[in-house]
């Protein structure tokens, strides 16, 4: 019979596995009409960014802003992918391991790089509207949320691995 705690962990994978779609589906509805937007002018390529308007009057501007876009929606899916794979290292009998805590760990410095992108592109994005009218100044706000997120996971990878230490003195004394 499954306990609580399995029965969570259960439901915690699907909800996991349904984000990492989730991220792959919203990457591929920037990607693919941005690259479309390239070859055709026939079909109308919406990238739902807010920023296809620059294509014509601005193509470099409208090039490096987008790339952060992509760049932003690939590392999503792969902080998705990496909570996916921590679930399903986790072992409720001996939940501490090396591999979990450094895969923690990952987790977080990629959630911090998340954050810098972020950043980045709110300050370029200021720059540039100085200079053009009509950006929307929202695409990159995150309030920091993201550089927060990334130092509570790096505290819990870190706890992690005192965890990992204990059992590991709690093995050797048994």
């Amino acid at each position: 019979m499954k306990t609580r705690t399995q029965s969570i962990l259960q439901v915690v994978r699907i909800i996991a596995l349904i984000g990492y779609i989730g991220a792959i589906i919203h990457g591929l509805r920037i990607i693919i009409p941005y690259i479309i937007g390239f070859f055709t002018e026939t079909i109308a390529t919406d990238t739902g960014t807010g920023l296809d308007h620059l294509r014509q009057p601005h193509l470099f501007i409208y090039i490096s802003l987008m790339a952060l876009v992509i760049a932003i929606a690939i590392i999503k899916i792969e902080i998705w992918n990496t909570l996916r794979n921590i679930i399903e290292k986790l072992n409720l009998h001996s939940p501490f391991s090396m591999e979990v805590a450094s895969s923690i760990q990952k987790m977080s410095y990629t959630i911090l790089t998340l954050g810098a992108l972020f950043l980045g592109g709110d300050i370029y994005l200021g720059y540039i509207a100085d200079t053009i009218t009509g950006i929307n100044l929202t695409i990159f706000k995150t309030d920091y949320q993201y550089l927060l997120s990334a130092g509570i996971v790096y505290v819990i990878a870190q706890i992690f691995k005192r965890g990992l230490e204990l059992q590991e003195e709690n093995e050797l004394t048994v």
